[in-house]
């Protein structure tokens, strides 16, 4: 079974500091519809204006990735890191027993960062957070293992890639998956998909990308 959910069906907040749009509910966003997928708690598609960091605050097992798209997101956290982290890298965060942290925008233009959240099989392991840079060659034409590079404490993978030609995936039909579209235009299964829109898959066998314009999806992989 494959079921859209439409970009403009998502939550849309906008504040004086951040525009954001909600796939799943999120203070303040609730809706029984969409509480998760699977393991999948949260994508937040976020964009922050200049000058402006989240304030001070604290997690506790979760998988938390950043999937910087546009500008770059400034990262501090109680273990001791410090880093402006680039469009086109992404940073994980394995909360565990408990991490600190900020995030926003020191640029000075806006940003565009996806917040995404995997609920862990882990309960209170140490906090660790680490990021890595991902190329376009790295995703163009296939799925990047995302969580390679960046391993979680959860039955989870996390995928990316960049469509500029058709291409066909094997999928796990005793698996989940959850596709989210990042930048551009594409039909997946017959589905035309633009930015935001999302795809859940349950019970299905191939993923079978057409027509992509320069088309960068996400692809969560779960139990």
């Amino acid at each position: 079974m494959i079921i859209l959910r439409l970009a403009n069906s998502r939550a849309h907040i906008v504040r004086p500091f951040i525009d954001t749009r909600r796939t799943f509910s999120f203070p303040p966003y609730r809706d029984p519809r969409y509480i998760h997928f699977s393991d999948l708690q949260t994508i937040n598609d976020d964009r922050v204006q200049f000058a402006w960091q989240v304030p001070w605050h604290e997690h506790k097992n979760m998988e938390i990735f950043g999937y910087v798209v546009e500008g770059s997101s400034h990262h501090v956290d109680s273990l001791g890191n410090d880093v402006e982290v680039p469009a086109g890298a992404v940073q994980r965060m394995s909360a565990g027993t408990s991490i600190w942290h900020t995030e926003g925008n020191t640029a000075d233009t806006p940003n565009r960062y996806l917040q995404l959240w995997i609920r862990t099989n882990q309960q209170d392991v140490d906090p660790r957070w680490s990021w890595h840079q991902f190329t376009r060659d790295d995703k163009l034409n296939k799925f990047c293992n995302i969580t390679e590079k960046l391993p979680i404490y959860a039955d989870a993978r996390l995928l990316a890639g960049i469509f500029t030609q058709d291409y066909t995936y094997e999928l796990d039909k005793n698996r989940q998956y959850y596709l989210y579209t990042v930048l551009g235009s594409l039909t997946v299964n017959g589905h035309a998909l633009t930015e935001g829109d999302g795809l859940s898959f349950t019970t299905e066998n191939t993923l079978e990308i057409t027509r992509a314009t320069e088309a960068e999806i996400i692809l969560f992989d779960l139990a």
